[in-house]
């Protein structure tokens, strides 16, 4: 006779109120959780992969986009990015210090590290499924995990999730799309394949072939060219080339089917230059991202929109948190194209604190490409270097709310640029 005995499933419960609750995992959610607990705060940070990263990791972005002024060399990225950067070097995980390729495995392992030598309480495998919000007051969030559905209580909380969930939930507004007749910004499934021959490799012979293909309907694909990068890894070729379109990256049915339409171009891709690329003939599909990579989906209706105009002419915002270099990069909506705008040579914009506070919120803050913006200022601002000094920014302001108990809008500016002095953050 068996001895086992049965069970059933003990719903766990996690009864601290934190004075943060962070959802998303990405940089600009670690880099929140981070400024926050360095404050002495009690920070819980969510995320719903087994690991932390987003968009670096999970859906394979490299590399960096350049984190310095155009035609310089002066750095205008920097606080906890830079010391993730100088913590990934010490690791492997970058060439050298100023490379902006990276090996994303150890990026996961240095992140790991980041978080375990502070007090963060962090929760992977949790997906935010319910937000408790009462007149603009985030109350609790739920999240749903392998031990059941889960209620975190905080003061504070900041919604990093990128595709602005939180805020969603919580039922505020939020701009979607390039207006009601448009589309959001493409999605893209990046993959790597190894055993390349770069000294063979032609890249504009390829093209000259692939757009050959794309007019004679053999290639699916719409992005109108192939997109590679080097990588760390000897004979490892990066591909940020697919290009899904005219799908809601906020609905679930149309973010399903995204997947599998990404997947279908990797392998058109994948086959085409094994086929006719020079160097190429011995290539093996090693990574598919395992989430699909989304430019563009919900942007919060802030206290201030930042634009393309303010961008464009390096606005200087007394309430700036972050700056800004990276080219207004609109990937057509539509299908095939790609507008440029660069921000002028040793310039750069920067974000004021306003695009990170709801307009109907008291104690949420938004950190990320979801923070408020057009369309069009959304293509610069949502890159990872951007959105990791975005994220320190808004871990400190919580960490001031949370000392003064003020709402979020009233967080007073000179104490947090005071903070990012100390830390050095540049605004």
């Amino acid at each position: 006779m068996s001895m086992e005995q049965c069970v059933k499933l003990q719903q766990k419960t996690i009864d601290t109120t934190f004075d943060a609750v962070i959802a998303g995992g990405g940089l600009s959610g670690i880099m929140a959780a981070i400024a926050a607990a360095r404050e002495n705060k009690k920070v819980i940070l969510i995320e719903k992969q087994g690991y932390l990263g987003g968009m670096a990791t999970a859906g394979l972005i490299s590399p960096f986009m350049n984190y310095c002024e155009r035609n310089s060399q002066t750095v205008a990225n920097a606080g906890l990015f830079s010391a993730l950067l100088k913590r990934m070097y010490d690791i492997g995980a970058l060439e050298t210090p100023t490379s902006r390729t990276f090996r994303e495995q150890l990026l996961k392992i240095v992140l790991d590290k980041m978080l375990q030598e502070t007090d963060v309480k962090v929760l992977l495998h949790a997906y935010l499924s319910a937000v408790n919000c009462e007149n603009g007051t985030v109350r609790s969030v739920t999240v749903s995990t392998v031990s059941g559905n889960i209620e975190i209580r905080g003061k504070y909380f900041i919604d990093a999730t990128g595709d602005g969930n939180l805020f969603a939930l919580a039922g505020m507004e939020y701009y979607l799309r390039n207006g009601p007749e448009d589309y959001s910004q493409p999605m893209t499934t990046c993959f790597n394949v190894i055993n390349a021959d770069w000294d063979k490799f032609d890249l504009t012979k390829m093209n000259k072939l692939y757009a050959r293909y794309q007019s004679e309907g053999k290639i699916k694909n719409p992005r109108e060219n192939i997109l590679v990068f080097s990588s760390p890894i000897k004979h490892l070729m990066h591909f940020n080339t697919t290009r899904i379109v005219k799908k809601d990256p906020c609905d679930v049915e149309d973010l399903t089917e995204a997947e599998m339409i990404g997947r279908e171009q990797v392998y058109e891709i994948f086959n085409f230059l094994k086929e006719h690329a020079d160097g190429m003939q011995n290539i093996e599909l090693i990574n598919i991202a395992d989430e699909i990579g989304v430019r563009e989906s919900r942007r919060v209706r802030g206290l201030y929109q930042l634009t393309e105009e303010d961008l464009l002419s390096t606005k200087k915002f007394a309430d700036s948190i972050a700056r800004g270099t990276y080219d207004i990069d609109i990937h057509n909506p539509n299908g095939t194209g790609t507008v440029i705008k660069q921000i002028p040579p040793h310039d750069y914009y920067t974000v004021p604190y306003r695009c990170l506070v709801p307009c109907e919120s008291k104690n949420l803050l938004v950190a990320g490409r979801a923070i408020s913006s057009t369309h069009q200022a959304h293509s610069s601002v949502r890159v990872m270097p951007i959105t990791s000094c975005i994220g320190e920014a808004a871990g400190i302001a919580a960490a001031i709310a949370c000392e003064t108990g003020c709402a979020v809008k009233d967080v007073p500016v000179g104490r947090l640029h005071a903070a990012l002095d100390k830390y050095g953050g540049l605004y």
